[in-house]
């Protein structure tokens, strides 16, 4: 029932809105309560357009780390896409916490084709009053306004993780970047590596500094709690094993709860 009740949560947000609509309500019994949305279309040159999805809780039930019930993975490989990215993982629907207007969240672009990429605003629900919606360009370092018009860029072919944010102020000073309280070799040195070792089908998790593990959770491609593991022991090396020998082969997702935070990485099985 719990998982059933997750799915609902995630198929409640991906109900398609047409066109570009805002929701405004001053009852603030309504709004208090409700999940606000900010619905981001992402249109590459070959003309395909990848519908994104960003849900404020009002009661921080969701953080801007990985969120069981309330993330969803991008699962499709098409050459031309965008996602959410939390940590190095695509997502097409993000969970967060309450709004705040500093608050920035990183986009990703996977492109094959060189040509105009488009930006555009659909649509902004359950929020109290109106908010402005902006892209942020690391490279340029430039704030661009989506809410009344749309921003088109011309992009080479590659991959982009962390040029694009979605921002709420045009003030770059005021902004707030996930995990910006570490410096890149610190960041590095507390991120684990998440691998599956096809020939003893395990899951391997090993850092380059002693992790604290609370807890392991394999979920499917759809968000369901397949596996689960809580006071695992590293071995003489300081690396944890875990086997998955029982665990057809497909697209997962393998969610890492330690003391330092949480991590997530898409495992692909193929045998």
């Amino acid at each position: 029932m719990k998982s059933l009740t997750y799915l609902c949560f995630a198929i409640l947000f991906c109900v398609s809105t047409n066109g570009v609509s805002a929701s405004f309500n001053n009852n603030s019994s309504t709004t208090s309560t409700q999940v606000q949305r900010v619905r981001i279309d992402i249109t590459t040159s070959m003309g395909y357009t990848r519908h994104l999805l960003l849900g404020f809780t009002p009661d921080n039930a969701a953080s801007d780390g990985f969120d069981y019930g309330y993330d969803a993975l991008n699962a499709d490989s098409y050459d031309n896409d965008s996602s959410w990215m939390i940590g190095n993982e695509r997502y097409v629907i993000q969970g967060v916490g309450a709004f705040h207007e500093s608050k920035t969240y990183p986009l990703g672009l996977f492109l094959s084709d060189a040509g105009n990429v488009e930006f555009s605003l659909q649509a902004l629900e359950f929020f109290e009053q109106e908010i402005d919606v902006y892209i942020y360009d690391s490279d340029n370092d430039t704030v661009t306004s989506i809410s009344d018009s749309n921003l088109v860029e011309y992009m080479s072919e590659g991959n982009y993780t962390n040029r694009f944010y979605i921002a709420f102020t045009s003030d770059i000073n005021a902004m707030v970047f996930a995990n910006s309280q570490l410096s890149v070799s610190d960041a590095t040195k507390t991120t684990p590596e998440i691998n599956y070792i096809n020939s003893s089908k395990e899951l391997q998790i090993k850092s380059l500094q002693t992790l604290d593990i609370e807890e392991i959770r394999l979920y499917s491609i759809l968000g369901q709690n397949l596996k689960q593991w809580s006071n695992v022991k590293p071995n003489l090396s300081g690396n944890y094993k875990l086997s998955l020998s029982n665990v057809s082969k497909g697209t997962y997702l393998v969610s890492v709860k330690t003391k330092q935070g949480k991590f997530n990485k898409r495992l692909i099985i193929a045998q």
